[in-house]
């Protein structure tokens, strides 16, 4: 298996980095924070403050970066020791406009670029989907490399942004659910009905609204717990890719556009570091003042 160096060791990409480590596979991480290269360390990854070093080394450079202009940074500047003939597999959720950027980039010192970001929780890691853009070859070599170790599965869903449709995608319909959830939730409450009941009766019933996200968000919004598996902030950054993207392209926009609204509204009341399902709390608190 090729020498691999990760560019990021934080959320997703410090566990994909323990991962590789446990599997025997010769990796390196990055990361600018000291944090994330001590939990790393701790995990058995070894690190290095050198990027350009470790980039040097590698035949596979995978990035998990935090938006899109730091994935393009890193093409235009931060990955210029890259090996010719290597791969640059993006697990970031950016716009398929920055994926294009950072593939053509790259391609100028003949690096090869996939975007694959994960669908999956990052606990999930090694049973995740990764949605990859990217030449049949590419995504080919980069399955090889992290199937059956980072993920269940890559699938190859077109070329160089198609990864990123399809992940901006996901989070829409993730933000749809877990707003719809705490709406529910919360008229429920106001109705007279015990959210509990509503959520435990939902959940066990073969309704077809029922979903994995459903059963997961309903017993952590009764219960007030907003500790973060997925803050609020990135799911707001991700579905204003989405607005942004059907703005692109001409799709009507009236979930997405509600959505981002409810996010931008609850991070205002300083909640963006707390879990997507703290979105009840801007339902509870408008509800409180139409009832005054």
């Amino acid at each position: 298996m090729s020498k691999t160096a990760i560019i990021g060791l934080g959320t997703m990409g410090g566990r994909v980095a323990a991962k590789l480590a446990a599997a025997g596979r010769d990796v390196a991480g990055f990361d600018l924070s000291e944090e994330a290269m001590t939990a790393a360390a701790e995990a058995g990854v070894k690190t290095s403050a050198d990027r350009d070093s470790i980039v040097a080394d590698a035949e596979l450079i995978v990035l998990s970066l935090p938006r899109p202009a730091h994935v393009v940074q890193a093409a235009e500047s931060g990955l210029t020791t890259a090996k010719p003939g290597s791969l640059v597999v993006d697990l970031s959720t950016i716009d398929p406009g920055s994926a294009k950027k950072a593939a053509e980039l790259l391609a100028n010192q003949s690096v090869k670029y996939v975007d694959a970001p994960v669908l999956g929780r990052p606990e999930g890691c090694g049973n995740w989907t990764l949605a990859a853009g990217g030449t049949t070859t590419s995504v080919d070599i980069a399955a090889k490399e992290l199937e059956g170790v980072v993920a269940r599965k890559m699938a190859r869903v077109g070329d160089v942004g198609a990864g990123s449709v399809v992940k901006i995608l996901n989070n829409l319909m993730f933000g749809a659910i877990n707003a719809v959830t705490a709406e529910a939730l919360n008229t429920c409450r106001l109705a007279g009905v015990d959210p509990e009941t509503f959520t435990n009766t939902v959940a066990e019933s073969g309704a077809a609204t029922v979903s994995n996200l459903f059963r997961e968000l309903g017993p952590k919004l009764n219960n007030d717990d907003y500790e973060p598996a997925f803050s609020l902030a990135l799911l707001a950054k991700d579905n204003k890719l989405a607005v942004d993207l059907e703005r692109e392209v001409g799709a009507a926009s009236f979930v997405a556009a509600c959505v981002d609204q409810v996010n931008a509204l609850t991070i205002d009341q300083g909640h963006a570091s707390r879990d997507t399902g703290v979105v009840q709390e801007l339902y509870r608190h408008v509800s409180r003042a139409a009832t005054a």
